[in-house]
């Protein structure tokens, strides 16, 4: 895999590569965290056909917008050229916050640069990827999203928690579709 483009993004402190592979144009957002490197890497969905190829599904009554979508994936990199395997990773103190943030940095950045019509992911699930998580992968997204929106605890304290603010603002609409016991999001731009 060659990179065809590479440049350091001062306003958002990563890294973006550009790159072919599966004949999709892809770019790789790369930055870190405490002690990871993470990379966010958003593949081109230029048409419907190639969205549907994957394994995704618009939501009832939306179409694909005419401006194309990404799909995004995430993960520790493990500096050899691969990701790793999608397993949990426990943070001290704000690390998780710290990365989710900078995961939404590379959306925002890539959005600015292409001006997509929207994202498309899923969440990752089962033992593996939860093991060790209060809330799973696929609520911790339904909440971020702005998609689950009911009163949450502290276990420890039984007080409750601060409702968290959707990560998606402005003209973004978050939509999720279940099949095959996967969730899969489609996050698009309203206009």
């Amino acid at each position: 895999m060659r990179i065809e483009e590479e440049k350091f993004l001062d306003d958002y402190g990563m890294r973006r590569k550009k790159f072919i592979y599966d004949q999709r144009i892809h770019h790789s957002y790369v930055f870190v965290a405490g002690t990871e490197v993470y990379t966010v890497i958003i593949g081109s969905l230029e048409d419907e056909l190639t969205f549907t190829r994957i394994g995704y599904e618009m939501p009832d009554g939306i179409p694909f917008p005419i401006n194309g979508m990404a799909e995004v994936c995430f993960d520790t990199f493990d500096g050899m050229g691969s990701l790793a395997d999608f397993r949990h990773i426990k943070f001290k103190g704000l690390g998780s916050a710290i990365v989710l943030q900078s995961v939404s940095l590379a959306l925002i950045a890539h959005y600015e640069k292409l001006n997509i019509g929207g994202f498309v992911f899923q969440a990752a699930s089962g033992e593996v990827v939860d093991k060790g998580r209060r809330t799973t992968l696929e609520e911790t997204y339904d909440i971020m999203l702005g998609l689950k929106n009911v009163p949450r605890y502290n276990q420890r304290t039984g007080l409750p928690k601060r409702v968290p603010r959707p990560l998606i603002q402005g003209n973004f609409h978050a939509y999720k579709t279940v099949t095959e016991g996967r969730a899969c999001y489609v996050v698009l731009q309203q206009l």
